[in-house]
């Protein structure tokens, strides 16, 4: 099923991720770590469509996505960030993107952070936040998206890793193995990863080969 929300707010979070508060229709059911495709008509017949995670709460009167823009003018999501409050977008039911199984490591690239932001509010909603680890990677300090409220949220569980800058207090470089082997001290958890396809991949196959079993990782899409 389709439906047509009313885009309630706009923030633009870093230079080049924005927020969206939407209209929650009466029966849209969502969980942590759901997704909707957006849908654009761009003519005619014609529609183009790209996922993106729910980051609300799923008892929330409201939907929430964060997306990034890229600079392509023509781009879908470029397209998307020119949309005002009080414009319409349409988007899909939900669907399962990744599933909340338990206390574990968040592995994140960029935008990637989207699907365990949900996560990581519930579990301290619920008191059960303790135990979990975040490990980020992005370009620069700039580009870490919600950092204040991760860094509220997780104190010292939440690990950064910038690749092209270097700034006191955070990792400089690439998850790599050493990186994730220092960090990992338990490999019976679950891991949630999210990124670039060739990131994901790449994650994985690490974790494996630290002794990390398949059916704890997931990666979502």
């Amino acid at each position: 099923m389709n439906y047509s929300v009313k885009i309630l707010k706009k923030v633009w979070l870093t230079h080049n991720v924005v927020q969206f508060v939407l209209e929650r229709p009466k029966e849209f059911q969502c969980a942590p770590g759901d997704a909707v495709d957006v849908i654009l008509d761009t003519g005619g017949t014609n529609q183009r469509s790209a996922p993106f995670t729910l980051t609300n709460m799923p008892d929330s009167t409201v939907l929430e996505l964060i997306i990034k823009v890229y600079p392509n003018l023509k781009g879908f999501t470029h397209t998307i960030s020119q949309r005002k409050v009080g414009d319409t977008l349409s988007i899909t039911s939900a669907w399962k993107s990744f599933e909340y199984l338990g206390k574990g490591t968040f592995i994140a690239a960029g935008s990637g952070i989207t699907p365990f932001i949900p996560m990581i509010k519930i579990s301290e909603e619920q008191g059960t936040l303790l135990g979990h680890k975040l490990i980020y990677a992005n370009r620069k300090l700039k580009d870490v998206i919600l950092k204040k409220e991760l860094e509220e949220k997780l104190g010292s569980h939440f690990y950064n890793i910038l690749s092209e800058e270097q700034v006191e207090g955070y990792g400089y470089g690439r998850i790599d193995r050493k990186y994730l082997d220092s960090r990992i001290v338990e490999p019976d958890q679950y891991f949630y990863v999210c990124g670039p396809d060739d990131f994901s991949t790449s994650i994985k196959g690490i974790l494996m080969n630290l002794g990390v079993k398949a059916h704890n990782i997931q990666i979502g899409y």
